[in-house]
């Protein structure tokens, strides 16, 4: 594990933010999610559904952009 120390209030340099993006957006896009179980629910099943390698090249786009 290589640890990286990055400047602060950078969340465009942390690779989990745009995971985190890219899961509210599949997810809640123009959607209401009324109850915590709901919304549980469809993170589960958005993790379960998307390949690892989708979420590695989401991460590795901030090496290329740096």
């Amino acid at each position: 594990i290589e640890l990286l120390f990055l400047p602060p209030y950078s969340p465009d340099l942390n690779p989990i933010e745009r995971v985190w993006w890219l899961m509210r957006k599949q997810i809640t896009h123009n959607r209401w999610l009324k109850t915590m179980e709901q919304r549980v629910e469809e993170f589960e099943k958005w993790g379960r559904k998307t390949q690892p390698e989708q979420i590695t090249r989401i991460c590795n786009l901030i090496e290329n952009i740096y």
